[in-house]
């Protein structure tokens, strides 16, 4: 039997995510195969960067500046999609219970790129056949962690979030 404390999984998670937004993992998941949430972490961003990001494009009257408002548009279109909270978290459950062990560990999609792996659990102990009916619970052989971070998030440092995942599990 694996006993599991969910306040170590999270400090684990949460320990995988990265402030800086290009550099690691923003989103972390640990589910089962089957795509039951375990634990999951997401970073939070501040209201002031929402607050800069209001600010830019205008000049000291509030008023709309030309190129700012230009070079927005751009930045724009190379974002992924921010849902907010349970429609991404659905998305990523989603994508991620579609996902099976012989395919790639790399997903790039519309919320950036998703790196899967499988954790194996131990082999959990057989009860001896009493001849009375038992109802036993799904066997689940294995969890799997689901790092999300951005389209610039380099494979290399999913990869190396996930391995020390392992590591510390």
């Amino acid at each position: 039997m694996v006993l599991i404390s969910p306040a170590r999984i999270n400090d684990l998670l949460t320990s995988l995510l990265d402030n800086d937004s290009g550099a690691g993992p923003h989103t972390a998941l640990l589910i089962t195969p089957q795509g039951q949430l375990l634990s999951h972490v997401t970073l939070s961003y501040d209201d002031e960067a929402d607050e800069d990001a209001d600010d830019e494009g205008q000049d000291a009257d509030g008023e709309p500046n030309g190129e700012a408002g230009d070079l927005d548009a751009e930045d724009d279109a190379e974002e992924e999609p921010w849902l907010e909270g349970p429609e991404r978290l659905r998305l990523l459950l989603g994508l991620a219970s579609q996902w099976e062990e012989d395919e790639s560990p790399r997903v790039e999609c519309e919320l950036g790129r998703l790196f899967l792996r499988p954790i194996p659990l131990p082999d959990a102990e057989r009860v001896p056949e009493t001849g009375m009916p038992v109802v036993r619970p799904p066997h689940v052989s294995s969890f799997v962690l689901v790092l999300n971070g951005t389209s610039s998030t380099p494979w290399t440092a999913l990869a190396q979030k996930a391995d020390t995942f392992v590591t510390d599990w």
